[in-house]
């Protein structure tokens, strides 16, 4: 397969999805670097490996926002007057200046709180795409033209999966090492003014592992993809099936699981779905530190199994979706 041919029908889908894609990432990584300016510079703001969180006043009551990432999920948090934790901010410059290792988790609580919210920007930004980008091929008529040219229906498709499996990791690895770089470079000026040696802070940094957390973050996501594999194939297979929505396609195991559930408290009847969707439920479960920021991922080889069935039935669901675009297309 032509290597140049493929390249431009990954340009494509960049192109016709860059505002989802590029776009609104970029967005997200810049207004995080607005936060964290105004969190260090402004506010007194508390920056380290938790996130970041930073003071202001509204309707004369003191108050404190930020992106805070626990040891489980990323979310964002406001607190109120009342909060322990809106009380004891501090001075950057001071703290660092007293411990220069500081500097390793302020590096690292903005790289997390840019990775949480582009987790949620891709979460959202994936599940639309998967539902809808071939069902609008066949919507807009579009899939008579790409026909037209000596690109195969199975690149097309599999170009598509890139998109989701490689394109948006790549994007969020990209964007997590430029903040990263970005705030490491910029303390580096800010704190050596203020007379902490660069040796110490560039040390904190090494030592303390924020500037290879990108990557760690990287290999966990394509990971965790791998596990969501069912998911995003059956969420191809129905943008390829439907005729006018594929999100009532998608959204058909759950009402079967309901059925399940109704015929088992009434007849005693089990038709296995719940069954089905608890044994996944359970795999996912055995790979839970890889769908989480903070909690290191290692890999087991009681994954082996759950990997290998979840890659087995994605691709299953993706021959599926290949075979409906060269046998049945139109709408």
């Amino acid at each position: 397969m032509n290597k140049k041919l493929i390249m431009t029908q990954f340009k494509r889908e960049i192109w016709e999805n860059k505002v989802s894609f590029i776009y609104t990432p970029i967005f997200v990584t810049l207004l995080i670097l607005v936060i964290a300016s105004c969190a260090a510079l402004y506010s007194k703001g508390v920056i380290n490996g938790n996130g970041m969180h930073f003071n202001f006043s509204s309707n004369n009551e003191h108050q404190e926002a930020g992106v805070i990432v626990d040891g489980q999920s990323p979310q964002s948090q406001l607190h109120g007057p009342d909060d322990k934790q809106a009380r004891q901010h501090f001075d950057i410059q001071t703290v660092v200046s007293k411990d220069p290792s500081v500097f390793n988790g302020m590096v690292m609580g903005i790289m997390y709180a840019n990775c949480a919210l582009l987790y949620l920007v891709f979460s959202i930004v994936m599940s639309a795409y998967s539902l809808r980008c071939l069902f609008d091929d066949r919507k807009n008529k579009d899939i008579l033209f790409w026909r037209s040219m000596p690109v195969s229906e199975t690149v097309n498709v599999l170009v598509k999966v890139g998109m989701v499996l490689l394109v948006i990791p790549l994007i969020m690895l990209a964007l997590n090492v430029i903040i990263t770089l970005l705030v490491f470079l910029s303390g580096l000026i800010l704190f050596g003014v203020k007379g902490i040696p660069f040796s110490d802070l560039i040390s904190s940094v090494v030592h303390g592992g924020s500037l290879y957390i990108p990557f760690q973050i990287f290999y966990e996501l394509l990971f965790s993809l791998l596990m969501s594999l069912p998911i995003i194939g059956f969420a191809f297979f129905s943008s390829a099936y439907a005729k006018k929505t594929p999100f009532f396609i998608f959204a058909s195991p759950a009402l079967l699981a309901l059925l399940d559930k109704i015929l088992n408290s009434l007849f005693g009847i089990d038709i296995g779905v719940i069954d089905l969707f608890a044994l996944y439920g359970r795999a996912l479960a055995t790979t839970s530190a890889a769908f989480t920021l903070r909690e290191a991922f290692v890999f087991q080889a009681n994954m082996i199994i759950p990997l290998i069935v979840c890659i087995v039935i994605g691709s299953l669901f993706f021959a599926g979706s290949i075979w409906l675009r060269n046998n049945r297309y139109e709408i």
